[in-house]
């Protein structure tokens, strides 16, 4: 998948129905160069919290997801579940962003082209997975090391792992 010039990645959670989100399966996004703070808690819906599963990348969520009721992001989950090798003991709980990781000035860097494709191609794989199962979506944040899930983890490994780029970037 081509990345244009986006150096993050939105990944919506589920819907109100309590279904993967139609449409996209993450929306490329062009953060502010400084004070991405303010961004950030505005695509979140709160304050946000930097989980560094796969360096060099950076997954964001909402820091009181269970409090504030928001929904379950199964794909954000699997994303993560696939970057940490193992399947996370907790769900993720709202939109995520994925960028680069932090710099000096306390603001991420952006994803190159080649690394937002990868990520965008494994969240792809992802949603497809959750879309044609939700009927595992009742089971999911409850039994979260149910060998159910590791179907859609490995494929989103698999994915991310395929360099189906022709981008000469590097990680």
């Amino acid at each position: 998948m081509t990345v244009s010039s986006a150096t993050a990645l939105l990944i919506p959670s589920l819907d109100t129905e309590g279904r993967v989100t139609p449409g996209a399966p993450a929306t490329p996004l062009n953060p502010p160069a400084d004070r991405q703070f303010g961004w950030r808690m505005a695509h979140l819906g709160g304050i946000p919290v930097a989980t560094y599963f796969h360096p060099p990348t950076v997954l964001h969520v909402h820091i009181n997801g269970i409090a504030k009721g928001l929904p379950f992001n199964p794909v954000a989950w699997t994303l993560a579940s696939a970057w940490r090798g193992a399947q996370l003991p907790y769900p993720l709980l709202g939109a995520a962003l994925v960028t680069g990781l932090e710099n000096s000035d306390g603001n991420f860097d952006p994803l190159s082209p080649h690394l937002a494709g990868r990520t965008q191609d494994a969240i792809a794989v992802a949603t497809t997975w959750w879309r044609k199962n939700h009927l595992h979506l009742p089971l999911w944040p409850f039994i979260l090391d149910s060998p159910a899930f590791t179907p859609a983890i490995t494929a989103t490994r698999n994915a991310f792992s395929a360099d189906s780029h022709t981008t000469s970037a590097s990680l």
